[in-house]
């Protein structure tokens, strides 16, 4: 990663790719009508990429769990086909709240080992199962999030 890209606490290109491709694969599901569960993506340094896909509870719960397994995994291990995690991102549904209503929307996480905190993001979406007729919005950013590795 560009060293002045970290200095001045933006994301790398690497990680930008990765969020960008998993925002598309989950924006693709719920336009078929899937629910993609929630979704951890990582990669280590070498931009080799593991995921996984909590989808055994409610939402909440399988939150709580794939952030869970990505601090418990931040070195790697056994339970990683890919070294320490370098990058992540967690993908959701949920909501947001704008101008008084409540709005379905994609919520994602991200942080890259040398960024001083992570961050977060939202694409709004509708009508969810209509194929080519599901609608959503560009990403918005929705603030800073702690770092998990």
């Amino acid at each position: 990663m560009d060293e002045s890209a970290q200095e001045f606490g933006t994301v790398s290109q690497e990680l930008d790719r990765m969020v960008c491709e998993l925002i598309g694969r989950f924006l693709d599901e719920l336009a078929s009508g899937t629910d993609p569960g929630v979704v951890v993506s990582m990669q280590d340094k070498a931009s080799n990429s593991h995921d996984i896909v909590f989808c055994e509870d409610d939402e909440q719960v399988c939150l709580d769990a794939a952030k869970r397994f990505v601090s418990s995994h931040a070195d790697g291990g056994e339970a990683l086909p890919i070294d320490k995690i370098e990058r992540y991102a967690i993908a959701c549904t949920g909501s947001i709240e704008s101008a008084g209503a409540s709005h379905d929307a994609l919520l994602v996480s991200f942080f890259e080992r040398g960024l001083s905190s992570g961050f977060s993001a939202y694409v709004l979406y509708r009508r969810v199962g209509a194929g080519a007729d599901f609608v959503w919005s560009a990403p918005a950013p929705a603030g800073a999030e702690p770092p998990l590795i």
